[in-house]
């Protein structure tokens, strides 16, 4: 989506559009798969004489599996990033002390700016290092693979990481 900064009217400019996987180069992902529609997204572009400010609010679902149990699951986000545009390119100065604008400024040398990338932008920074179905996932069993959020296998008890294993010896020797 080309938003045209110069057709903005001064003050707030509001748009919806959605996503579709295919547009945002997201549909094959090995880490996880962006769910149809896609990413739905309300863009308010706030113009002042100089800045261009994108708040950019998107909500999706995606399913990815879990680092613990292995099970696939889906998982609802909503997100919202702040830009600031402004054209021409950058004043360099030789130490500057950056505020939160400076960071999330973006200069463009055309009065245009492509929306696509920072939506994919705000959905790859929103993906979890290590998903996880529920909080409280159980994960599988060392020893057998079953599912522990499922059944309980018994190997539990029996599993001993040989690096605690004196601690236990000592635990023992104590009455513990």
């Amino acid at each position: 989506m080309i938003l045209s900064l110069k057709d903005l009217k001064p003050g707030q400019n509001q748009f919806w559009k959605t996503f579709p996987p295919e547009e945002l180069g997201l549909q094959e992902n090995g880490e996880f798969v962006l769910l149809e529609p896609g990413v739905e997204t309300e863009i308010l572009a706030i113009r002042t004489r100089s800045t261009v400010e994108l708040r950019i609010s998107a909500r999706y679902r995606l399913r990815m599996t879990c680092a613990r149990c292995l099970e696939p699951f889906e998982q609802a986000f909503s997100e919202t990033s702040t830009y600031y545009v402004r054209i021409g390119t950058e004043e360099l100065e030789e130490e500057k002390v950056l505020t939160e604008e400076d960071i999330f400024t973006l200069y463009v040398p055309v009065e245009e700016i492509d929306i696509t990338p920072l939506v994919r932008e705000i959905v790859l920074l929103a993906v979890p290092m290590k998903p996880l179905c529920r909080e409280d996932c159980k994960g599988l069993c060392p020893v057998c693979g079953t599912n522990l959020n499922h059944e309980d296998c018994g190997h539990r008890q029996q599993v001993v990481d040989p690096r605690w294993a004196k601690l236990l010896d000592l635990k023992k020797l104590v009455g513990g």
